[in-house]
């Protein structure tokens, strides 16, 4: 999962980069930018089995 959000961010890097609307590239970033958070908050709320 985490390898195709990383390549959902390459893919809206190069959209930034080679596209001339403005709208396409808000709206990549901000699908890129809920993909990212939802890892996150994913990651984030995982709990620790840690044994010391």
């Amino acid at each position: 999962m985490d390898t195709l959000i990383f390549g959902l961010l390459l893919a809206v890097a190069l959209v930034i980069i080679f596209s001339k609307s403005r709208w396409l590239v808000i709206g990549s970033w901000a699908i890129a930018a809920v993909a990212v958070l939802g890892m996150f908050a994913y990651h984030a709320t995982d709990v620790l089995d840690l044994s010391f």
